[in-house]
């Protein structure tokens, strides 16, 4: 079997989403990253800006410079910790949590527009495909990773085998 036509199918796929989700965002005021740091946020409140950076795998540098843009555009606040003054906690703000809605709004009708003409069937057949193919590369060590994790371990994979 040559399947190289799915594999190119699927990474144009994933790279035009991509690229429409990006023009989504530039009206929304944020930032490349800052939406999924914002969605950890809220998902996570009261999270430090440590935890959001190891679970989003980003530097403490950028979680720091998104978070003061995200501070100042109103979408987060930070509060002291309760135990320990040295650290902040992060907490959505009633606008963040209104731009996340229309987040979601848009990417749920990206969404739509992506699988138009699909069934309910062929959407969940796509998606068990899918399921399937990761099942098939995973192993133990990475079946229960977010794509975030996933990410942070293959890139400390690669840094142990160039030291």
């Amino acid at each position: 079997m040559n399947f190289c036509g799915a594999v190119g199918a699927m990474h144009r796929l994933e790279f035009l989403r991509r690229i429409r989700a990006r023009a989504l965002m530039n009206d929304s005021g944020l930032h490349p990253g800052q939406p999924r740091l914002l969605q950890y946020i809220w998902d996570h409140p009261g999270c430090t800006q440590k935890e959001a950076a190891d679970e989003l795998d980003i530097t403490p540098a950028s979680a720091a410079a998104s978070l003061k843009r995200l501070e100042k555009a109103g979408f987060v606040k930070r509060s002291p910790d309760e135990k320990d003054n040295r650290r902040n906690r992060l907490f959505i703000t009633d606008h963040g949590i209104a731009q996340m809605e229309e987040n979601k709004r848009l990417f749920d009708q990206l969404d739509e527009r992506m699988f138009r003409g699909m069934d309910e069937g062929e959407v969940e057949a796509f998606r068990r495909a899918c399921e399937k193919m990761f099942d098939n590369l995973a192993d133990e060590s990475c079946r229960h990773l977010t794509i975030w994790k996933l990410a942070q371990q293959s890139r400390q994979s690669e840094e142990g085998q160039t030291t």
